[in-house]
């Protein structure tokens, strides 16, 4: 340090009758004091002189002054800094080069200004693009309907007989704007669970992308995935089918019905005074980002991997958002900006696996260039799919900005931090992450920590809520803030995003306590596994449920199902008459002839328009249930997906709901000899083909080892 200041030059300067030290430059060999360091300290002057004689400032070659304007320094003399003095207008001589030089000097600094303002304006558009795309664009956005089984126009004679078919929404890959460039995405297509209020919002959304898949067919590449095939290649799950001349008459003629729907609804619903102009604007009308969110309420999501015709949000080098599939997600990127910014994140000390698009930092200290670097590759598209962070360090605030950017405008789905130490504005270990997974799936967020440290885990959490301005599900384990309930309060509290909650592992009356009762509570759907086992808790839930005024969808869908019958009865009665709570999906076991169960569900199934998803396991099936059970399937719309799982079940009631699934009224319909947990299991293997009943016979299972398994496996249960 002693040596460094010792070196350092500098030039004595008297300002009025003031003395200051300037560090003088070195310049093409020779010691300068520049005008413009003078000027930082006393912006008024324009003249350096030593000894009152005036100093002329360097040229170069050519006579002109040279830049930065500057002086010889006088080392052991002091250089007199000099304001100008005011003259009236017609005394002195104008000094016209001087002016032409100051006029130039004036010039290029506004250009230079402008050139700023310019990119500072470009840079804002950009991300005022980004941000508003973002949050419009949660869902795909391009999307068409079909019956999702050959429907005869002829027998359907009216527009509530069409509202009662059972339909499929399916999405298209937006690899390009072009629409005869677009292709359906792989993904076998969603239920609509109502189609009526769906057609009476989406109509004139419809009738323009109906108009895409007419195309697509006219070119022979409106191919549908069948079940099952969704996970193969692209050009497997979509082949050629111009020489399949029946397809095409089939495709067309289903077109045509949806077409013909919408039409009909049109007619029915148009004003008589309404211009035609009027009528030709409503055609084709831009989806709206509310109308977009909403799209989920509609569908029923029965594998609940919460993905969306497997399509991918990516975010261009432009600032706006495509939904793509797995083969198209590289070919919108720009190959040579990915290589730059590939280079500078392994410059920084980190690995990209250019095959798996998984990015990896290690033992890194990450500073706040890092940061900066890796914000502005993300922000560009840099394709990042998963990136891993472990025993690394960094700034709160540096944290702060990247999560902002791989949470809200980034392609990253999947953010590993392991024994990731945070540091305080000064450079302190605040905490440390000892683990933390964090998922990002269209409007999904999905958070699991290790349980080593809780303080940890609440204080990121609430940073990841802090941040998140467009995803609306939060996805997380009770287990992880058990005893912390009042700081997870605090943590949710921050965002008021979140209208979605699933929750595993609520076993204990705090944390429905924090669900229920949050100050910023928007809640309309609640999804809980692995809860709700003790009394206590289960008392406390429905007294819960009994003054939540949002929530519009309940899903207890266990793998081990509920079989108290004072829960049942009491739930039951409690939604019978809810203001808000219009779905309820549950799994209940050991339904017998006669008992409270059979005969609590019977009346609801009967009465209320309440159950949409029911799987019941270990019962005997009586033929006054399957009469209750027809009777919702044919009159209450919102009933659409029924399965069993070791079940007694009469042939001839199995072939009564078969017909409710032929004729569109059930939209999913399972009979399965072994228990939920175990078909799960297989699913995962890829051994049960979902619908159909499997060949696989085996006991019951204790309940431990139910719960021991699906412990094991919940990371890869909760995705099936």
């Amino acid at each position: 340090m002693g040596e460094d200041t010792d070196s350092v030059r500098s030039q004595t300067v008297q300002f009025r009758d003031r003395f200051f030290e300037i560090e003088i430059v070195i310049i093409d060999d020779t010691e300068c004091l520049l005008l413009e360091d003078v000027q930082r300290r006393f912006p008024g002057v324009t003249v350096l002189c030593v000894n009152n004689e005036q100093r002329k400032f360097i040229r170069n070659e050519k006579g002109k002054r040279s830049k930065p304007l500057r002086i010889v320094a006088c080392i052991g003399q002091v250089v007199q800094a000099i304001e100008p003095e005011e003259h009236p207008d017609n005394s002195g001589q104008v000094d016209f080069n001087q002016m032409h030089e100051d006029i130039k000097i004036v010039k290029h600094t506004c250009n230079l200004t402008f050139a700023n303002t310019q990119e500072i304006l470009s840079q804002i558009s950009y991300v005022m693009r980004q941000m508003y795309e973002l949050h419009e664009y949660t869902t795909p956005r391009y999307f068409f309907i079909l019956p999702a089984r050959h429907s005869d126009m002829a027998l359907i004679n009216s527009v509530r007989s069409w509202f009662h078919t059972h339909y499929k929404l399916y999405f298209l890959c937006e690899y390009s704007h072009e629409p005869n460039e677009m292709h359906v995405a792989p993904h076998e297509g969603y239920s609509i669970k109502t189609p009526q209020e769906f057609i009476v919002r989406y109509a004139p959304y419809l009738r323009t992308t109906i108009k895409i898949a007419q195309l697509l067919l006219s070119l022979g590449g409106l191919a549908i995935p069948q079940l099952g095939s969704a996970s193969t290649a692209i050009n497997h799950v979509l082949p050629s089918i111009s020489d399949n001349d029946q397809y095409y008459e089939d495709m067309k003629n289903q077109l045509k019905m949806i077409d013909s729907l919408i039409n009909r609804y049109d007619n029915q619903h148009k004003h008589p005074d309404t211009p035609a102009t009027g009528q030709q604007k409503s055609i084709g009308a831009p989806l709206q980002g509310a109308d977009l969110r909403e799209l989920e309420s509609y569908v029923e999501r029965v594998d609940n991997k919460r993905s969306l015709g497997n399509l991918y949000r990516k975010v261009t080098v432009d600032g706006y958002v495509r939904w793509v599939c797995l083969e198209h997600y590289d070919e919108i990127s720009f190959k040579n900006e990915m290589s730059k910014y590939i280079k500078e994140f392994e410059a920084m000390g980190g690995k990209f696996d250019l095959k798996t698009k998984e990015a990896f930092i290690s033992q890194v200290n990450i500073t706040s260039r890092n940061v900066e670097m890796m914000c502005k590759a993300l922000g560009k598209g840099f394709n990042i799919v998963k990136l891993i962070c472990r025993e690394c360090s960094i700034d709160e605030d540096d944290l702060e900005k990247l999560l902002d950017i791989i949470i809200n405008r980034s392609s990253i789905r999947c953010l590993n931090m392991c024994s990731v130490r945070v540091r305080n504005f000064f450079g302190i270990t605040k905490y440390t992450c000892q683990e933390m997974v964090a998922e990002f799936n269209n409007q999904t967020m999905k958070v699991r920590f290790c349980n080593n440290n809780q303080d940890a885990s609440v204080q990121l959490l609430g940073r990841i809520l802090l941040q998140n301005k467009i995803y609306r599900s939060l996805d997380f384990s009770a287990s992880d803030f058990i005893c912390r309930e009042s700081d997870l309060r605090r943590s949710m509290e921050f965002n008021a995003v979140v209208t979605r909650l699933f929750v595993e592992y609520t076993n204990n009356v705090s944390i429905l306590n924090v669900i229920f009762n949050l100050k910023t509570n928007a809640l309309q759907q609640l999804k809980l596994t692995h809860s709700l086992y003790e009394s206590s808790t289960l008392s406390y839930f429905c007294e819960m449920l009994k003054k939540t005024k949002t929530l519009v969808e309940l899903d207890l869908m266990d793998y081990t199902g509920f079989d108290d019958e004072d829960f049942i009865t009491t739930l039951l009665e409690i939604l019978k008459g809810h203001k808000s709570i219009k779905y309820l999906n549950i799994h209940i076991t050991n339904v017998q002839p006669s008992n409270q169960k059979e005969v609590d569900l019977m009346k609801s199934l009967q009465n209320d328009e309440l159950i949409s998803r029911l799987c019941i396991s270990s019962s005997v099936i009586s033929s006054e249930f399957t009469e209750a059970l027809l009777h919702a399937g044919a009159k209450h719309d919102t009933f659409t997906y029924l399965e069993f799982y070791n079940c007694q079940v009469e042939d001839d009631d199995k072939a009564k709901l078969q017909s409710l699934y032929e004729n569109g009224r059930l939209h999913q319909l399972s009979f399965y000899e072994e228990p939920r947990w175990y078909v799960l299991l297989d699913e995962i293997n890829g051994l049960v083909n979902k619908g159909k009943r499997s060949s696989i016979s085996t006991g019951n299972g204790s309940p431990n080892f139910v719960q021991l398994v699906t412990l094991l496996l919940r990371e890869d249960l909760e995705q099936n």
